[in-house]
């Protein structure tokens, strides 16, 4: 019995270690669904917003955002570049305030790629 016993325990370790693994895998998953590529029209070129920014550097909760700014579903955001200033979307965090500002050919070229 003494080397069956050896032998179980040594199995269970092993299953105990794998998922445990599996486990502490699973709680790094990364957050944020990737990046989400808005097209402007116009010449501004479209917007790539990176949630790896926005979470993973900048510290954000999806609760931040979703879905008091944002819905949590991918949506056509209806901006023009005259309400890029107001308090809403983008232009809550996006005000020179609590992140850069909106104002500047400069600002515009941070998020928006040609």
């Amino acid at each position: 019995m003494g080397k069956r016993f050896l032998k179980a325990s040594i199995v269970l370790i092993g299953i105990l270690v794998l998922v445990s693994l599996g486990v502490a895998f699973a709680q790094q998953k990364k957050v944020g669904g990737g990046e989400i590529k808005y097209q402007a029209k116009g010449s501004a070129g479209p917007v790539l917003y990176s949630h790896d920014s926005h979470v993973n550097q900048h510290k954000f909760k999806c609760a931040d955002c979703h879905t008091k700014i944002f819905k949590m579903k991918r949506e056509d955001l209806k901006m023009t570049k005259a309400n890029h200033n107001q308090e809403k979307h983008c232009g809550v965090c996006h005000n020179g305030k609590k992140a850069f500002s909106q104002t500047t050919d400069a600002d515009c070229a941070k998020c928006h790629k040609k």
